[in-house]
């Protein structure tokens, strides 16, 4: 059995609770109010209220139980027993792996050249209905989300302009309907009252979500001017990844988000209060690394006037960035339909970001993301023997970074196949470092944290396992990935609380397609886990129906507590809907949430605009109405579940 520190282990419980990857209320929105800065989103409370810059050992191990604890081990590096020698290298090249032909039927064909794990039409168990939904999330976020930077936002639209409120109704309604403009005689503008920023994970995920859109109406069929129009949009898509590596003026450094200052909300109020890289005697601003400052334009000859760009990414927004790149690559790589100075472009940005992960900092370790002022970022460390940046040891063995390390390098590597970085991933972070090992024995050590768990570090985990799974070949690393995700994050053997549980869209589509054995360079090589596509699809199905307000919803309106009181006075609750049960906790979750035993279905949570990131246990979620939430987590989800292919 593995000796255990309860003093680290204290400290990484600790930060993990008050940290978890570090988003800050400006991650998700941080005015979705007009007149209010106060009257923010329902779950941000819940997921993102503890940015910590620094915190003591008394700040971080507060309310720490020993049998807490207990559950999270740090392992000592004589146990790993997983260490390679010095020269080992894996077997398989993955250069050598088959390169699929392209050859997509005939637009407006009805010719699928796949049956996805969520079925297109035509195909047993296609569902019109859900499709429907999907078009009509399509529809209102490109209309009004992403209408000011082609990216997800979140936008306000007052509940008090109930004209306004009632023609985005009519145009979702409408089915036909894309164009707001000839919809209405109004231009989108006129009727958002604020307008919230781009933030790397989210619009990563949605620009991931617009090339399996695309990809998936190109290669089943579908009419020709549906496919044109997803075309058309995703090739815009190419324009803000490349602005959000350029706008930085220093090559390979990614922005956390971009905002338009002309425009009101977070671009107009933060273009007021624009922070320099330098002092005058070139110390970097501000003099302590925080979660993010608005900078101005440093693209060389100052190509976007118009922007305003967030520093400091973290890993969740950083991820989502890699997703995008690799997404989009996997898409179009082959299709002639978009211009290959436009690809060589999109390939040359992901190389430079990604050369900096390989750069050894002054730490003495790589992985670690910088930022244009020449620090690593506040949240910006993946290396698998760091802690957050609070430690470095090499007895430390940290899964949860190994998984979204290898899934944003296994990404990187994938778009732009340069021979330093593929010899980096699968000599060094493969072949001698054993990453895909590490996530296997220790993922769950800084994710499933029980009652405290934070969702935002299951989202992260997810979405790296994935990205490592869909873009590594070698099938040591791909046995060491699945029992990782299998019994270290979806369903650990004799806990409860887990994922499998949730019945969150995105876990169970990753799941499924993981131990299936689906990549991007071969369909699923077994029939999927059918009850893990049932409850996603389920909850697709129970998602709100667009336009999306952040309503809230109070399933449990007489369960009363607080952090410094946690005890309710009766744990019985009947939710609305007057025939599901629930039994409430008290406010024991992470920064003192009110959380039930059972997880809520979808169909009763409160609003979110990004729900895979959401406590699934928090039954009372605020909202005033006023925020149009972009669906992108459900866009993500859908148009995944689409595009991962069963087996032939």
């Amino acid at each position: 059995m593995n000796a255990r520190n309860p003093i680290i282990l204290a400290i990484s419980l600790g930060f993990t609770m008050a940290c978890g990857g570090g988003d800050s209320l400006s991650d998700l929105g941080r005015d979705l109010a007009t007149d209010d800065p106060a009257d923010v989103s329902a779950d941000l409370s819940t997921d993102v209220a503890g940015d910590v810059a620094a915190e003591t050992l008394t700040d971080v191990t507060e309310g720490v139980t020993p049998d807490v604890v207990a559950e999270i081990p740090v392992i000592d590096a004589t146990d790993a027993g997983d260490q390679a020698p010095a020269d080992a290298v894996l077997d398989t090249p993955p250069d050598t792996l088959p390169d699929a032909p392209f050859n997509p039927p005939a637009c407006g064909s009805n010719v699928a050249l796949f049956k996805g794990l969520v079925p297109g039409p035509g195909q047993d168990g296609y569902d019109a209905d859900l499709e429907a939904k999907a078009n009509k999330f399509e529809r209102v976020w490109q209309a009004f989300n992403a209408t000011a930077m082609h990216l997800n936002t979140d936008v306000v639209v007052n509940a008090a302009n109930t004209a306004d409120r009632a023609l985005i109704e009519n145009f979702a309604a409408d089915p036909t309907a894309w164009d707001f403009e000839v919809f209405s005689g109004k231009k989108a503008q006129d009727v958002i009252t604020s307008q919230n920023k781009v933030a790397g994970l989210y619009s990563g995920d949605g620009v991931a979500a617009d090339a399996y859109r695309y990809a998936v109406l190109r290669d089943q069929g579908y009419p020709c001017d549906d496919v044109e129009r997803a075309r058309a949009w995703l090739l815009g898509d190419l324009e803000p990844l490349h602005a959000v590596v350029a706008i930085t003026g220093a090559p390979g450094v990614i922005v956390r988000g971009i905002a338009r200052r002309d425009l009101p909300g977070d671009g107009s109020s933060a273009a007021l209060n624009l922070i320099d890289l330098f002092d005058g005697d070139g110390n970097p601003l501000p003099p302590v690394k925080n979660n993010g400052v608005w900078r101005d334009d440093f693209s060389e000859g100052g190509q976007f006037p118009n922007l305003i760009w967030e520093d400091s990414v973290s890993r969740d927004m950083y991820i989502g960035w890699a997703a995008a790149y690799a997404a989009v690559w996997e898409v179009i790589r082959q299709d002639p339909a978009f211009p290959q100075e436009k690809k060589d472009r999109l390939r040359a940005d992901a190389l430079a970001v990604a050369q900096q992960l390989m750069v050894v900092r002054e730490s003495g370790y790589d992985l670690e993301v910088p930022d244009a002022d020449g620090r690593t970022t506040l949240h910006g460390w993946l290396n698998e023997h760091n802690f957050d940046g609070v430690f470095y040891s090499e007895e430390y063995l940290n899964g949860f970074h190994a998984a979204m390390a290898l899934g944003v390098v296994a990404s990187w590597v994938y778009v732009t196949d340069d021979p330093a970085l593929k010899a980096w991933l699968y000599d060094q972070l493969l072949g001698q470092r054993r990453l895909h090992e590490i996530v296997r024995d220790h993922l769950f050590e800084m994710v499933d944290m029980d009652l405290m768990s934070n969702y935002s570090n299951y989202n992260m985990a997810f979405q790296g396992i994935w990205l490592a799974m869909r873009y590594l070949p070698d099938a040591d690393a791909r046995a060491a990935l699945q029992a990782g995700l299998k019994d270290g994050i979806y369903d650990r053997p004799g806990k409860d609380r887990q994922p499998a549980d949730f019945a969150y869209s995105l876990y169970d589509f990753v799941y499924a397609e993981g131990m299936a054995d689906g990549s991007a360079w071969w369909p699923q090589r077994s029939a999927p886990d059918e009850g893990a596509v049932s409850r996603g699809t389920q909850t697709l199905k129970e998602f709100a129906t667009p336009p999306y307000w952040n309503v809230g919803r109070n399933q449990c309106p007489d369960a009363v507590c607080t952090e410094a009181n946690p005890q309710v006075a009766s744990p019985d609750c009947t939710a609305l809907d007057g025939t599901t049960h629930f039994t409430v906790l008290g406010c024991v979750g992470r920064n003192g949430d009110m959380i039930t035993a059972e997880p809520i279905p979808m169909r009763l949570l409160g609003p979110s605009n990004f729900h895979w990131r959401s406590n699934p246990y928090q039954p009372n979620r605020d909202g005033e109405g006023s925020a149009l939430l972009p669906g992108v987590d459900f866009r993500f989800a859908y148009w995944m579940g689409r595009f991962f292919r069963r087996p032939l």
